[in-house]
């Protein structure tokens, strides 16, 4: 332990942690409503979980770029599960009631979450990693198609390819969840702090990532669907 300048011990996990300047950035002293500390700590926290998250679809990128596909999958992984924490934590937003958000929403200036750097780290890294994919599947001479319908044959890019579906799926969950926050405290038809309507940001939710990852889902339902029917088998009766 060592001493820190106002008199108190200061121990080597708040030394690693910085666990001093952490916590002074919600500003207690300088609060318009209790309730801003809410606010203050979900924010906050969902831009270290969209750091962590940004670093982790860095490390996939890499991953795939080398071909090393059970590498860039774990990492895939460690993303669903930051992406989950970053969902989970927006229900807390909801104990906020809408008239004392309103006082704090008068400190975001005309701030919005469309300046996340965060999720736009985030959005670059997710697209990189999707040009890395098909740049991977194109070295490999695979099509989505092989990869779907015979997906034991190539497990480990049936396995990645998930894992971008993953991404795409829970990138979605979380702007639909973060919309209903907004729905909740400011109301469906009001206008954001940066001039966007809440039906634009409606739209967004379920803007796609890897549009041909889904797309494909529907290009082999039709292919089955146009399959010629199979006779079955013949009745007993009628075999030779």
């Amino acid at each position: 332990m060592t001493q820190v300048e106002d008199g108190q011990v200061s121990t080597a996990y708040e030394r690693y942690l910085q666990t001093d300047r952490l916590l002074s950035l919600q500003r207690a002293d300088e609060l318009v409503h209790p309730d801003e500390m809410i606010f203050l700590v979900v924010q906050q926290s969902s831009e270290l979980w969209l750091k962590l998250l940004a670093h982790e679809l860095e490390s996939a990128v890499v991953w795939t770029r080398t071909g090393s596909t059970l590498s860039a999958i774990r990492h895939l992984r460690r993303a669903h599960s930051c992406l989950g924490q970053l969902i989970g934590q927006l229900d807390v937003l909801d104990h906020i009631p809408p008239w004392s958000y309103q006082q704090i929403r008068t400190q975001l200036e005309d701030g919005s979450g469309f300046s996340s750097p965060g999720w736009s780290a985030t959005r670059k890294f997710a697209r990189l990693l999707g040009t890395e994919f098909f740049a991977l599947l194109s070295r490999r001479g695979v099509s989505l198609r092989e990869i779907y319908v015979h997906h034991s044959r190539f497990e480990d890019l049936y396995q990645l390819t998930e894992g971008l579906v993953d991404l795409d799926s829970d990138c979605m969950l979380w702007r639909s969840r973060h919309l209903k926050v907004i729905e909740r405290t400011i109301g469906a038809e009001a206008i954001g702090l940066a001039g966007t309507s809440i039906e634009f940001m409606a739209k967004l939710t379920t803007r796609q990532l890897y549009p041909d990852l889904w797309r494909i889902r529907s290009q082999l339902t039709d292919e089955a669907d146009n399959r010629p029917t199979s006779p079955g088998p013949v009745p007993r009766q009628q075999q030779g």
